[in-house]
């Protein structure tokens, strides 16, 4: 019994140490502290215990005096039995009467003893420990593990790490989550404790709080560092790459951003006012934010202008994918009428680019009617897209100044002229070059318009600031303003428009309507206008950008009946390129003609001029063959082919037969070079002027009967359009609700209850 006794109190005492520190580590002591506190603290405990088993030793077994001691305290008769039992007889030569009545008083005892009970172990740990000591660190035991939860193996092993910082941080809260890119649409992704893969779209922003919580490796960029007070760490995910918490080890795979595709969804449609209607299918994953169309031309002379580059709309809705239909209007471009590849190009937010097939096209030019406005124009594009032949955009005015179009023109287009000529003759550079550029173009557009391309660029101008507005999202104070702005535009380039009408009216006989092709009179613009106001003030911009739509389809209909204009263009168009290389083989043939003999010997320089003769003679078939494809293709129009494109046919062939001759035939061909290009530009001219008696009808233009001007069969928009009063994505919603929930919990004044609330809502 006073074994167990003594055990018992050991195992009390130690228990009680051993509940202390549990205590103490499962309340989070030793995951606040540092490395050296937890050695130290782990340490006392230690040498707590070592000294406790150290006196429990030093006391030994329990001696045979302390056992009958024991037994004694059991007896109430107060006798001592078990006490009696040691004594012995005093004397060594004891009677045989002695002895037997010891002998009968040791039998007394041992009855005695044996009837005696034996009281069970009282290790008397009230007497030992008077304030409970034992008891308290048992309940602090137990309010710690409720504290802890299921973090209790974890703070009990943060005692023992006496190297780095523990898991502090991962018994602590522990939050890493991925911000998809916003151009994904995708909500934000919670990273729980625990082994697993989680894939996010590439560029992904990882956030880990607290900072040192965690440890990466792979693909992921660290950002900008925290600002202080901040303990949260971010890095962009560009690959595999794994992210090291105490609770585990986290893969994470890139999901790469596909890039974007754009085609074709018809060919290119030309307009007679020198545009192109370009329809095209645009798909990405995420969406695309921007898209444009690019021309080069491969292996031709330098330009003196940058190939244009206009930008697409994109469809309206599902971010940038989808079917849509672009104006492209390049009336003004230098590199209007020549022949480019086109190339479309879409580019989405994480900055890929997607290209169409090549496609080779002319480029749509406006159609000059005035035969100067229009030689003008072709002489600016010759310089503009070979500015090193210069010299023959020089010869090619100076030939302009002596026909009789020129002897009848203002005297601001003579003016005009010779400042052209003078910056031509010795060029300083490209500067001066483009200055010509321009002002053969500015004297083209006064002649063949006034002001009237002034008004028409200031229309365009003014739809395509709304379009963007509108886009973009702008305010309701920037829409009205730009709202206003169009209608003064339009109002001004209906003044133009009938002005100009009114002096073909006087200058020429009226042309009578044909068919039953309905009028756009002002009343109908009035009307489009004043129900895109309506639209832009209810803010249905869906309803808004289809009428901008039908605005322009208006204005490129309006004093041009298509009809068969866009093949009407193309023929013009092929014809001024055949004008422009005609005029260039003549002035090479010319060229060849002047040049003298070498060294005065009959052979000498006979055989490079017969190349050059034969090379010429092979290029003039080329064009003579070309020509003759145009007036096979004439030949079913009910008025044929132009009596001049016949002469300039004959002229051809007159040169080619020429130049076979060999440098004796230079002269004869240069001569009938010259009348083939002067017969090509009349027949061009001859071809201009039937397109414009047959679609000169003033300021009217076509609409489809039983509808209104808007295109409309009732009156009524679309039922299905609807308008989002939100503005948001729902990702991006959602993105913003986690950011505040996340800022609540940070926040430990607020309820427990609601913290624990707000923890359940977050993964969610």
């Amino acid at each position: 019994m006073l074994l167990l006794e003594r055990l018992a109190r050991l195992g009390a005492a130690l228990a009680t140490l051993a509940l202390a520190f549990l205590a103490l580590a499962w309340s989070g002591v030793f995951v606040e502290a540092g490395a050296a506190a937890r050695i130290a603290g782990v340490s006392l405990f230690a040498l707590g215990a070592l000294a406790i088993l150290w006196q429990a030793l030093r006391r030994g077994l329990p001696s045979r005096a302390e056992a009958l001691a024991r037994l004694d305290a059991a007896d109430n008769s107060g006798l001592r039995v078990a006490a009696s039992l040691d004594d012995r007889l005093a004397g060594e030569a004891a009677s045989e009467e002695t002895r037997a009545l010891w002998a009968m008083h040791r039998q007394r005892l041992e009855r005695a003893l044996a009837a005696t009970p034996i009281a069970p172990p009282q290790p008397g740990l009230p007497r030992l420990d008077p304030f409970a000591l034992r008891l308290a660190a048992l309940l602090a035991a137990i309010a710690a593990a409720v504290v802890a939860g299921e973090d209790r193996p974890k703070r009990l092993a943060a005692a023992f790490d006496w190297h780095g910082a523990g898991f502090a941080y991962d018994t602590a809260r522990f939050d890493a989550w991925l911000d998809p890119p916003p151009y994904t649409g995708r909500a934000q992704i919670m990273l729980a404790s625990g082994e697993g893969a989680q894939a996010a779209p590439v560029n992904s922003i990882l956030h880990v709080r607290p900072a040192a919580a965690a440890r990466i490796d792979g693909a992921l960029a660290p950002l900008a560092p925290p600002k202080a007070g901040e303990d949260e760490r971010t890095f962009k995910l560009t690959g595999a790459a794994k992210l090291l918490t105490p609770g585990g080890v986290r893969a994470l795979s890139a999901i790469p951003d596909a890039p974007p595709t754009i085609e074709l969804a018809e060919p290119p449609r030309l307009n007679l006012r020198g545009t192109m209607r370009l329809a095209y299918a645009t798909d990405d994953d995420y969406g695309v934010i921007a898209a444009e169309a690019r021309f080069s031309r491969p292996g031709a002379p330098r330009a003196l202008y940058p190939a244009p580059q206009p930008q697409l709309e994109l469809p309206r809705g599902d971010n940038g994918r989808g079917s849509a239909e672009t104006l492209v209007d390049l009336s003004d471009s230098p590199w209007s009428g020549a022949t480019a590849t086109m190339t479309l190009v879409a580019r989405d937010e994480g900055g890929n680019e997607g290209n169409s097939e090549p496609r080779e096209i002319t480029l749509p030019q406006r159609q000059f009617v005035k035969p100067l406005a229009r030689l003008l124009a072709i002489e600016r594009r010759a310089l503009a897209l070979n500015p090193d032949e210069y010299a023959s955009v020089r010869q090619a005015l100076w030939d302009l100044a002596r026909t009789d179009e020129f002897a009848s023109a203002p005297a601001s287009i003579f003016l005009g002229l010779r400042l052209a000529l003078k910056g031509l003759e010795k060029p300083s550079g490209d500067d001066e070059l483009r200055g010509v550029s321009e002002l053969l173009w500015a004297m083209a557009l006064n002649l063949e318009d006034g002001d009237l391309s002034e008004a028409e660029r200031e229309l365009r101008a003014a739809r395509q600031r709304l379009d963007e507005a509108l886009a973009k999202g702008a305010d309701d104070q920037e829409i009205a303003k730009l709202s206003q702005e169009l209608r003064a535009a339009m109002d001004k380039f209906m003044r133009s428009l009938m002005q100009k009408a009114a002096r073909e009216r006087n200058a020429k006989p009226q042309t009578p309507q044909q068919g039953d092709a309905q009028e756009i009179t002002k009343e109908d613009l009035d009307k489009l206008l004043d129900a895109l106001d309506q639209a832009l003030k209810s803010g249905d911009t869906e309803m808004a950008q289809k009428l901008l739509d039908e605005l322009s389809n208006i204005m490129e209909n309006l004093q041009t009946a298509q009809g068969d204009g866009g093949e009407r263009q193309r023929r013009l168009s092929e014809l001024d390129t055949l004008a422009r290389e005609e005029q260039q083989l003549r002035d090479e043939t010319y060229q060849g003609a002047q040049r003298p003999e070498s060294g005065g010997r009959p052979d000498a320089g006979k055989r490079p001029q017969a190349g050059r003769s034969e090379k010429g003679g092979e290029r003039q078939r080329e064009l003579r063959e070309r020509l003759e494809r145009e007036l096979g293709e004439l030949g079913s129009d009910p008025e044929g082919a132009p009596s001049a494109l016949e002469e300039a046919d004959r002229a051809m062939e007159q040169a080619e037969q020429a130049l076979k001759e060999g440098p004796s035939g230079l002269p004869q061909a240069v001569e009938a070079q010259g009348r083939a290009v002067q017969a090509l530009r009349r027949g061009a001219d001859e071809l201009a002027q039937r397109g414009e008696q047959e679609g000169q009808q003033g300021s009217r233009g076509s609409r489809p009967r039983n509808r209104d001007p808007l295109g409309r069969l009732d009156g009524r928009d679309d039922p299905n359009a609807r308008y989002d009063p939100l503005g948001l994505p729902p990702a991006q919603r959602a993105r913003r609700l986690q950011e505040e929930l996340r800022r609540r919990l940070s926040q430990p004044d607020r309820p427990a209850m609601e913290l624990e609330y707000l923890q359940r809502l977050l993964p969610r």
